[in-house]
């Protein structure tokens, strides 16, 4: 894999990204060709296909999670997930979305109470 910075149109600035490699071999059309993974899923991640790799931000997450990159720096929460009903990191990204880091299926999350710090 290699590491670059690219510019992301729905972040309006330089993001960290990896792209895979390419299959060593010629095979069938299950092999993959070499992916864009954004490393900085977030905020600004509207819920529409990513400028970079023309994906909505959950196949991303699944395109980390299938290439064994570590979720550091994005915005995770232990929750159930109601796809696969596993309880998992959940990626966070804009409006109120999430993203399973085991199935990949997309979710709304929201904060059911705050506690009060002691």
């Amino acid at each position: 894999m290699k590491s670059h910075r690219l510019f992301c149109n729905a972040c309006d600035r330089e993001v960290s990204v990896m792209i895979t490699d390419a299959p060593l071999l010629d095979g069938q059309a299950t092999l993959h060709d070499e992916e864009v993974i954004c490393l900085e899923i977030g905020s600004k991640c509207t819920g529409n296909l990513c400028p970079l790799g023309a994906l909505e931000p959950n196949a991303m997450v699944a395109r980390l999670v299938r290439n064994g990159l570590p979720l550091d720096g994005l915005r995770t929460l232990r929750s159930v997930c109601p796809s696969c009903r596993r309880e998992t990191e959940m990626v966070l990204y804009g409006g109120g979305r999430a993203a399973c880091t085991e199935c990949g299926s997309p979710a709304r999350w929201t904060v059911d109470h705050a506690e009060p710090l002691s």
